[in-house]
């Protein structure tokens, strides 16, 4: 057995971090030179748009388009807790490709189709991720829930004009659930790893215990920002 490759999250930071010190000293000199004719309008140099753009090209890979983009980068969120037995590069790049654009098809299906209630979306859920697990069946629904969900909150990220119809469903999307969500949002000290759970009702229970608290903010929109502020206290 082998493990499948990680993905150095530490270095994706660390070049994020670079880029802002950068464009904040370009800034800075900037407002410092008072003979340019445009200093009022320096705020406006890079637009919100132009950055986002920017910052999307560095952390993603969108040579094959933003879905799939947001897959590959998905996959990175797992596959270190992944054990591929078959030890051949050209059979395991083929299993992992083939799901992929699994992922791919059904999921621009789910966020298109017109749901309008929970049970709904959970329904279309649960069938993509069983179906998921069946198509690479070394994945448990624990790995096959946290490619779906991540996929998901990616492709919201890069938002309707890149990813159309990403909106359209998002109010039920999922919160990923791995070791951060289990022990930081919902208070489990020693939880059971997230990468072994085989059983989809386990698994929504999580999801069950979020919407019990009759939070106003869709999951997805909680997580992302209690991800942004946890993580963010955890640095200072």
């Amino acid at each position: 057995m082998s493990l499948a490759p990680t993905v150095d999250i530490c270095e994706f930071a660390f070049r994020i971090s670079n880029l802002e010190f950068a464009y904040t000293r370009v800034m800075r000199q900037f407002k410092k030179n008072k003979n340019n004719k445009n200093m009022n309008n320096m705020n406006n140099i890079l637009s919100n748009e132009l950055k986002e753009e920017f910052y999307i090209r560095v952390y993603f890979n969108t040579k094959e388009g933003f879905e799939i983009a947001g897959i590959k980068r998905a996959y990175l969120d797992f596959n270190r807790t992944l054990v591929i037995k078959d030890k051949n590069q050209e059979n395991r790049n083929k299993l992992r490709n083939t799901a992929e654009q699994f992922l791919k098809n059904h999921l621009l299906r789910l966020i298109s189709l017109d749901i309008d209630n929970q049970e709904m979306f959970d329904s279309n859920h649960e069938n993509v991720c069983v179906k998921l697990t069946e198509e690479w069946n070394e994945l448990s629904i624990g790995q096959a829930q946290k490619w779906i969900n991540m996929t998901l909150k990616y492709w919201l990220l890069f938002g309707e004009k890149r990813i159309p119809n990403i909106e359209k469903n998002a109010i039920y999307f999922h919160i990923p659930i791995d070791s951060f969500v289990q022990k930081d949002m919902f208070g489990i000290t020693e939880p059971k790893p997230w990468s072994k759970i085989r059983n989809y009702a386990e698994y929504m229970k999580y999801q069950q215990e979020h919407r019990e608290k009759n939070i106003k903010t869709p999951p997805i929109i909680y997580e992302f920002e209690f991800f942004n502020k946890t993580t963010q206290i955890k640095r200072s």
